[in-house]
């Protein structure tokens, strides 16, 4: 029996969003609210419909990229393993409290968006474009980061 693209892809994004959450902790927005921000951070709010829109292009991409399966193996391999990268980005940053080992995650989490983006594109034009702007994003992400970072030295 086979699973439909939509329905492997939602429990994959399902999983992806649980194992966030444990890497994240207890009550990550709480902590996100007490450090000091930069002016241009946006709300807690907003860093809510963020991980709301990750979950929809990681969803659109699965669905389109499934089919392709196990003919194109590197291009879905290498989506699950951004989406558990990206989940896993929360221990630094929640668990551990170390911002700086956070922002170092950019130098794993970067190529590897590169080496996706590099054999999703031919493939599917769609699911190149989502990830397009999530990379672009990716540049906004990164100088927040790295301001969040400065603002908030670790204290022993």
């Amino acid at each position: 029996m086979t699973l439909e693209p939509w329905i492997l892809a939602g429990l994959i994004c399902i999983v992806a969003a649980g194992l966030e959450g444990l890497c994240a902790g207890r009550d990550p927005m709480a902590q996100l609210k007490a450090l000091k921000q930069p002016s241009w951070s946006p709300p807690n709010w907003v860093w809510i419909l963020i991980g709301i829109a990750w979950y929809v292009i990681c969803f659109t991409g699965l669905v389109r990229l499934l089919p392709y399966w196990p003919e194109q193996k590197p291009p879905l391999l290498l989506l699950v393993v951004l989406m558990l990268l990206n989940a896993a980005a929360n221990i630094p940053a929640f668990r551990m409290r170390r911002l700086d080992l956070a922002l170092a995650f950019f130098t794993l989490y970067w190529p590897l968006l590169a080496a996706f983006l590099w054999v999703v594109c031919p493939l599917d034009s769609l699911t190149c474009g989502l990830f397009a702007i999530y990379t672009v994003y990716q540049v906004y992400a990164a100088a927040w980061a790295y301001q969040l970072w400065r603002m908030n030295p670790r204290t022993p």
